[in-house]
């Protein structure tokens, strides 16, 4: 990614910069990023998962879909995630329109944004950079062209990340789940990618 932006801008010029403009920007210690547009099977993806979590969540929590951003402070790292749930006490920071305390993330991934969103041992990708968050204890990656599932778990902040997979075969997945150890809540994989293959 190339920055949009080439001078460091304050966290008030980003907020400006997003308030004057139709576009998204990712912003990286002063630096921005536009955010590029997803498909309809990535949106599709997205949808179907904000209304699991919807359904499914306690009452105290919500899912939010992609226009919501999250704010790393240790970083100085404003960035966007397709779905995020927050329970409440929500901690709003109101200069950028961001909050700081996701409990659970999901990406949906696409070729371009993949190595991005994933990659775990770099600290120059997406999950390292949630990861520095004390509050997350969910981080879920979602294929979009085959039914696989990828999920990180810790039970706290000072635990160690934890490994699941989920993989069905596409249009046969039926009884097929996800579980979501943060909430202790299972997503049905043939409902996560509902739909999809009909557009």
């Amino acid at each position: 990614m190339e920055p949009v932006v080439k001078k460091n801008l304050s966290l008030a010029e980003y907020h400006q910069l997003e308030e004057n403009t139709d576009t998204r920007y990712e912003y990286h210690n002063g630096e921005v990023f536009a955010m590029a547009g997803g498909t309809l099977e990535h949106s599709a993806i997205t949808t179907n998962v904000l209304r699991l979590l919807g359904n499914l969540l306690p009452g105290n929590c919500r899912p939010f879909e992609s226009n919501l951003k999250i704010y790393i402070a240790s970083l100085d790292k404003g960035l966007y995630p397709d779905v995020s749930v927050a329970c409440r006490p929500v901690d709003r920071m109101q200069e950028i329109n961001a909050i700081t305390n996701p409990v659970l993330l999901v990406e949906v991934l696409s070729k371009s944004t993949a190595n991005y969103d994933r990659q775990l041992p770099l600290r120059g990708e997406k999950f390292w950079f949630f990861s520095q968050l004390p509050s997350l204890r969910e981080y879920v990656l979602i294929e979009q062209d085959s039914w696989k599932v990828e999920t990180r778990y810790r039970s706290s902040a000072d635990k160690n990340w934890e490994m699941a997979y989920f993989e069905a075969v596409r249009r046969s997945g039926e009884g097929a789940e996800i579980t979501l150890r943060s909430f202790d809540i299972k997503l049905p994989m043939n409902q996560i990618y509902q739909d999809i293959d009909n557009f």
